[in-house]
């Protein structure tokens, strides 16, 4: 039985390429983001994302700032 790579999600391929862009912070901390799928989205009947989804940053705190 050959196994196959398992797809990876939409919303997790967005947040790479943000990652990558600048759009999310890279310094150690606590970042909240909001993914929005749409309705018709996989993800909402437990398979893997295959919408565009909105992603927005709610709110970060650096890791230097939590003590």
């Amino acid at each position: 039985m050959k196994q196959g790579k398992k797809k990876v999600p939409n919303y997790v391929r967005k947040l790479h390429y943000l990652w990558r862009l600048g759009a999310i912070p890279r310094d150690i901390g606590v970042h909240m983001l909001d993914v929005a799928h749409d309705g018709w989205c996989q993800h909402f009947q437990g398979r893997a994302c295959n919408c565009e989804p909105d992603i927005r940053m709610k709110w970060s705190q650096p890791a230097a700032a939590q003590n």
